[in-house]
């Protein structure tokens, strides 16, 4: 029973959104100011404000030099320091760059930028990166998403929660138009190994409860599936890892795995590319490499829309709860 009413209050989350002691969200540039008369509440973990500066209708165009977007974030709440990574993702695949700042200080090339900021602290730089996918022809996606004090790890097997850490946040989506290819030295490799199954019952027996099966046309569900509680064991040099996906319009999504909040390789691949059916559920399983980690590691999936299904009606992109991974003998 116990079990059966987490389940309903964590789905019931996932369709309405709960509210939490934590934010991050995006702002145009000139709500930036504005943004501080309003003082946060005094339980909030971190808070901040981000934005891609340029106008949600532009089109950046790659003729084969990196791409340079500029991109505001600035800490939100009084007397405390956020700590937030931002990651940056291209047609929905992990994309590393550089913080390029305008006096010619840069942050060295990384698949995420971890920022400390005080109250009102901003910081102003341009996202500086080759695409590591993109067609001749093709217009896809870029956007940002942060993290919520990525330092954070679970304590470990006997409290593995994550509570409101790793809580995430997005830009809204502005596009890339490709004239050429991208470099294939950074290109990113796709995997498509994944089965399409039934949706379990009591997923929808819970929808079905709560008069909510409605929402699998417009919301999207992705989780790890563990064992029990919040964690994945490893022997210290495999981990099996399963990912389902279910909701939404039928739609390509790309879907990378992070450990650490670096993104790993799955079947000797980048990402895993899907397309979901409805009222239908994806599934994939992978044996992960876990040598060199240490004992506690956290891990995540994120998915996001690809080419032209961006522009459906879904919630996008799609984090999993983080989940302590324990690597040992």
């Amino acid at each position: 029973m116990r079990r059966l009413l987490i389940a309903l209050l964590a789905f019931f989350c996932l369709l309405t959104g709960c509210s939490a002691n934590s934010k991050t969200t995006e702002q145009q540039p000139s709500d930036l100011d504005t943004l501080f008369d309003n003082q946060p509440a005094d339980n909030e973990v971190g808070s901040a404000s981000f934005a891609m500066d340029d106008p949600i209708e532009t089109v950046y165009p790659y003729n084969g030099q990196p791409l340079e977007i500029p991109f505001t974030i600035c800490g939100a709440e009084a007397g405390t320091n956020t700590e937030i990574g931002v990651l940056l993702f291209v047609d929905g695949v992990a994309q590393p760059y550089k913080a390029v700042y305008a006096d010619g200080a840069e942050l060295s090339e990384a698949y995420m930028q971890t920022f400390h900021l005080e109250y009102e602290q901003q910081e102003n730089f341009r996202m500086v990166f080759q695409p590591v996918t993109g067609k001749a022809g093709e217009t896809v996606s870029v956007m940002a998403v942060t993290i919520l004090k990525p330092s954070f790890v679970a304590e470990g097997e006997n409290n593995p929660r994550y509570g409101f850490y790793h809580g995430e946040s997005a830009t809204i989506p502005r596009h890339i138009s490709f004239a050429v290819d991208a470099p294939p030295q950074v290109a990113a490799v796709p995997t498509a190994d994944y089965n399409i199954t039934e949706l379990p019952k009591d997923v929808v027996d819970t929808m079905a409860a709560w008069g909510s099966l409605e929402d699998l046309d417009t919301t999207a569900v992705l989780s790890l599936v563990t064992e029990d509680g919040n964690v994945i064991r490893s022997d210290g040099k495999t981990a099996k890892v399963t990912l389902r996906l279910y909701g939404g319009p039928e739609a390509t999504f790309h879907i990378t795995l992070f450990i650490n909040h670096q993104p790993v390789r799955i079947n000797n691949s980048d990402y895993l590319s899907v397309n979901t059916q409805k009222n239908k559920m994806v599934e994939a399983t992978f044996q992960l490499d876990t040598v060199g980690l240490d004992e506690l590691n956290t891990i995540y999936a994120i998915a996001a829309t690809a080419g032209a299904d961006d522009a459906l009606e879904v919630n996008n992109p799609i984090k999993t709860q983080s989940i302590l991974l324990v690597n040992k003998q």
